[in-house]
C-alpha cells in the first residue's frame, strides 16, 4: 500500500495487519514423559511405548528411534505400518495419527537390571504446517523380575 506522505494510509495499513494476527498454535508433544502410561513393561524383557497424538497432528514412522539412556540403540523394535502420506517436507512417507504403540525387546543385560531408561526420539508436524525438530525424551520403565539396580 503506498504510504508516502499519507500517514493516514500507513496507519490504516498497520491496523489491518494487526487485525490479521491470530493466536499462535501450540505444538503438542506425542509422548509425555511424565505420563506413567506412556511406556510399560510387557514382560521381563519387552517394553511398549505408546504415543497419544493430538488431533490435527501426525508423527513420521521413519523418524522414531529408541536407545538406552547410555545411547545404545535398541535392535529389535517393532513399529507398525503407518498410513501413506504425500508430505511436503519428506515426500511420500508413512505417518501416524491418534495413537501408535511401538514394541521393543531389551538386551539380556538391560532386562536383568529390572528397570531401564529409554531415549525415545520422534518427529512430526501439525496439519497447519508447523513441524518440530526431532524430539528426544527420557522414559523410565520398571521390569518385572529384575534386580532393579
Amino acid at each position: 500500500m503506498p504510504s508516502w506522505r499519507r500517514p493516514d494510509a500507513l496507519a490504516r495499513c498497520l491496523r489491518a495487519l494487526a487485525a490479521q494476527t491470530r493466536a499462535p498454535h501450540e505444538v503438542v508433544v506425542g509422548l509425555r514423559a511424565d505420563d506413567p502410561d506412556s511406556a510399560r513393561a510387557l514382560d521381563a524383557k519387552s517394553v511398549e511405548v505408546e504415543f497419544k497424538i493430538a488431533n490435527g497432528y501426525y508423527l513420521y514412522r521413519n523418524r522414531f528411534s529408541f536407545a538406552t539412556e547410555s545411547g545404545e540403540p535398541l535392535a529389535d523394535v517393532e513399529i507398525p505400518r503407518g498410513k501413506i502420506k504425500e508430505d511436503r517436507f519428506f515426500g511420500k512417507t508413512e505417518t501416524f495419527r491418534d495413537l501408535v504403540r511401538i514394541r521393543m525387546t531389551l538386551s539380556p543385560r538391560d532386562a536383568a537390571r529390572g528397570s531401564v531408561n529409554l531415549r525415545v526420539t520422534s518427529q512430526g508436524c501439525a496439519d497447519v504446517g508447523v513441524c518440530y525438530v526431532p524430539l528426544e525424551q527420557l522414559v523410565g520403565v520398571r521390569l518385572p523380575g529384575g534386580s532393579s539396580q
